[in-house]
């Protein structure tokens, strides 16, 4: 595995120990790490950042779910009554006697549990993310402080996520830094009751977020159904 060492190496222009330049390499092609500021250096050299950023992120929790993890894998284990249970049969799976096919299942896992546990600590021990590393982090708020993050000083952003960024406590720093630093420039929040997304709960809230800078008044509207202008009443409030 790669260490700290083989950095300093690279640098001094070393020769690698062997290997870990192939398992850098599959690894990066494994999880797809992406740089902004390699990948878009004339933005971000040029223009300090992007004019538009659009998003709609993920809206997962950074910690492996092990009933999601085996529903359609070991649907008995994912079905298991408790926690303890559970835990029995997926120590089962790496049993002496177990098949090649539970094996590989428990190999699987581990190592789906280890990317998230090395992805959460990244995202909270890194210094990347400081306004959402905090609480039971979901990929919808480090996004949200990404898409922050790649605008310009003329530049906007919007995003769809829950409207727990603007009310959740693990959300609350990030919330407090757009509106004390005057980068909101509205919040319009959805309940799902007309279905806008179909596969989706009627009763869960999301909102359109817009961020800017410099922003003299922001916009809100709560407890909206439709998109169609005039179908809420909108607030402007001075940040």
């Amino acid at each position: 595995m790669p260490v700290t060492e083989d950095l300093n190496r690279v640098l001094k222009g070393m020769v690698g120990r062997p290997g870990v330049t192939e398992r850098v390499a599959s690894l990066a092609k494994r999880q797809g790490f992406f740089h902004w500021h390699t990948a878009f250096a004339d933005v971000m050299e040029s223009r300090s950042g992007f004019d538009v950023v659009l998003a709609n992120p993920p809206w997962e929790k950074i910690k492996l779910q092990e009933k999601e993890f085996f529903a359609t894998r070991a649907p008995s284990i994912a079905k298991a009554r408790t926690k303890a249970e559970r835990h029995r049969l997926i120590l089962s799976l790496a049993r002496p006697e177990a098949s090649v096919a539970e094996r590989a299942l428990h190999r699987q896992f581990l190592e789906a549990r280890r990317e998230a546990e090395a992805a959460s600590h990244y995202l909270r021990k890194s210094g990347r993310f400081r306004l959402t590393n905090h609480g039971d982090i979901n990929t919808y708020a480090v996004f949200a402080e990404t898409c922050l993050d790649l605008l310009n000083k003329r530049g906007q952003a919007g995003i769809i996520v829950p409207t727990g960024v603007a009310t959740d406590h693990s959300t609350r720093r990030f919330f407090q830094s757009v509106v004390e630093n005057r980068r909101l420039v509205s919040l319009r929040d959805f309940e799902n009751r007309e279905k806008l997304f179909k596969k989706v709960d009627s009763r869960i809230k999301f909102c359109l977020l817009t961020l800017g800078s410099d922003v003299e008044r922001a916009s809100y509207v709560s407890f909206a159904s439709e998109t169609s202008p005039g179908s809420s009443p909108e607030r402007s409030l001075r940040t």
